[in-house]
């Protein structure tokens, strides 16, 4: 089904397409939680208000809060204004079924977040067994497994797509081979880690270590010691928490030492980008959506642009602006928006239907697919490898990056 974006559609087309749609209930058993007549529809949203990880993770709901008032003021969602249920998760993947259970008692018709690869691991479970919607803020390849987690879909990449475009670029573009992998010990820094590992595998090449280190580590010297130990000419540090990529260029400043540093969106701080000595960052790249960089002969689109300049507008992000661009939660409400208007009806298993059907979807992230076996909305393509130091170039915005 080849879906474009809802803004070049009218309602009319939209509402045309129902035919290639087909459904179901959204949650099992005799439990509605849309009651007819009801004044809003009701989305959940599982986030770390409090905790390790709340700050980090506070710009990616900056997105939730564009596409809210995006679709109501364009008509809401049946006619209905969207309404906003938010539960606190504390930073604690063990509290995320009962964080789920909370929005699904309290009514939520689709559910999103939390963000994080272990914290979403830890919620899709009972969302899938109430066969609710589920757009959580997870990068773990794992988490695209259609066959695993049929309500849960991913709209941004994930740690598989990650780990091939960083091997791509460290023996590709860089000619390196000698290969240093940090982690933090999540489910994103283990998926991302064995994606890596993966990749450059395949390129013929074993890391020269790994060093795997805590979410409340406050040094990272003895870990990037290590690295530098072993002979790593190129640090792949995968992150998620901003710490992370705050100490380890702390610890490379402190120890002189500049390989080619790679990774995710953690390595995009604004700490590390105002702060960190200018060797650290002048060898330094990450992934990133194609849809959100530039070149010196291509400039973003003014799609971009302009969604950009609303993120700049939210206080809290301005902390990660580039995270809260990239967050997965503005495609996830815009589509699910244009499905349960075209099926004039909130059902799970119809929305499930046609998500697993959607083709090019043109979505803020980039073209859209899924498939019932493979729920990352992205594929390799549209992930590529930008440098950090271009975060200063008054083009970037904050958002944007140049690719590398």
């Amino acid at each position: 089904m080849n879906i474009p974006h809802p803004s070049a559609l009218s309602r009319r087309t939209v509402l045309g397409t129902g035919a290639v749609l087909v459904g179901g209930s959204l949650l099992a058993g005799a439990r509605s939680v849309f009651a007819q007549g009801s004044d809003t529809i009701r989305i959940g949203a599982a986030r770390a208000m409090t905790g390790v990880v709340a700050a980090s993770f506070a710009p990616l709901y900056v997105a939730m809060k564009i596409a809210v008032d995006e679709i109501n003021a364009s008509g809401g969602i049946l006619g209905r204004q969207v309404e906003i249920i938010e539960v606190d998760d504390e930073s604690s993947p063990a509290k995320e079924p009962i964080v789920m259970r909370k929005l699904l008692d309290s009514g939520a018709q689709a559910v999103l977040g939390p963000v994080g690869s272990s914290h979403s691991l830890a919620a899709v479970p009972t969302t899938g067994a109430a066969k609710v919607i589920h757009g959580s803020g997870g990068w773990a390849e794992e988490l695209a497994d259609g066959n695993k987690y049929p309500y849960q879909y991913q709209f941004t990449y994930n740690t598989g797509l990650q780990g091939e475009a960083v091997a791509r670029h460290i023996v590709d573009s860089l000619k390196l081979k000698k290969v240093g992998i940090l982690l933090e010990n999540t489910g994103f820094g283990e998926s991302a880690s064995a994606a890596t590992v993966r990749a450059l595998k395949k390129r013929g090449i074993d890391p020269v270590a790994i060093e795997t280190y805590p979410l409340n580590a406050t040094d990272m010297k003895v870990y990037v010691g290590k690295l530098r130990n072993a002979g790593a000419d190129a640090l792949v540090l995968w992150n998620a928490a901003a710490q992370g990529m705050v100490m380890t260029a702390a610890a490379l400043q402190s120890m002189k030492w500049y390989p080619a540093l790679l990774g995710g969106n953690g390595l995009y701080s604004n700490a590390v980008l105002d702060g960190a000595d200018p060797e650290v960052l002048k060898n330094a790249y990450a992934t990133l959506l194609r849809n959100l960089t530039y070149s010196a002969t291509e400039p973003p689109a003014a799609r971009q642009v302009a969604y950009a300049k609303k993120v700049l507008t939210y206080p809290e992000a301005r902390t990660w602006e580039i995270n809260a661009a990239t967050s997965p939660f503005y495609d996830f409400l815009h589509l699910l928006r244009q499905v349960v208007d075209t099926e004039k009806k909130f059902d799970g298993e119809r929305i499930k239907k046609a998500f697993d059907a959607t083709k090019n979807y043109d979505g803020m992230n980039g073209r859209m697919s899924f498939t019932p076996e493979n729920h990352c909305a992205l594929d390799a393509s549209q992930v590529v490898m930008v440098t950090l130091v271009s975060g200063k170039d008054p083009q970037a915005m904050r958002v944007f990056r140049e690719r590398a």
